[in-house]
């Protein structure tokens, strides 16, 4: 549990680093908040820059508003999409996390959406391992 809230806790940094930097002034259009209801039907496609599956490139279909239909595209091991039921926490306007348990790898995720940047971060907490991975992300449909 001690390492959940550490992984959390780092995640939260390393958001909250990012959305610092921004010292734009937003538009009308970048005020707009954007929920996890918004995205319903729509796919997000997103490549890992640095992790331990770097390179990998994964689709999320959001299926409502607190399922989602996750498959890996191209990497080490290719796989079939995944329904999965989630949690989320809306941060800011533009930032939300989803958090799930992976019965299946033992694992905990949390993944965070920063639409101002178009990035995610993924935590992922197992009983052996934790890693953080970052990347770019497009919004499809």
């Amino acid at each position: 549990m001690k390492r959940l809230f550490a992984a959390i806790l780092l995640m939260m940094m390393v958001v909250s680093v990012s959305y610092a930097e921004e010292e734009e002034v937003p538009t009308a259009e970048q005020k707009t908040t954007v929920t996890t209801e918004d995205l319903v039907g729509r796919t997000i496609a997103y490549t890992w820059q640095s992790g331990p599956f770097k390179g990998a490139s994964h689709l999320l279909l959001v299926v409502d508003p607190n399922t989602m239909q996750l498959s890996v595209e191209s990497g080490t091991e290719m796989a079939s999409p995944s329904t999965i039921k989630f949690d989320v926490v809306q941060v800011s306007d533009k930032v939300f996390y989803l958090t799930w348990r992976s019965e299946e790898y033992a694992q905990t995720l949390v993944m965070t959406f920063n639409f101002s940047t178009n990035m995610i971060y993924e935590v992922v907490v197992s009983e052996k391992t934790n890693y953080l991975s970052r990347g770019p992300f497009v919004l499809k449909n």
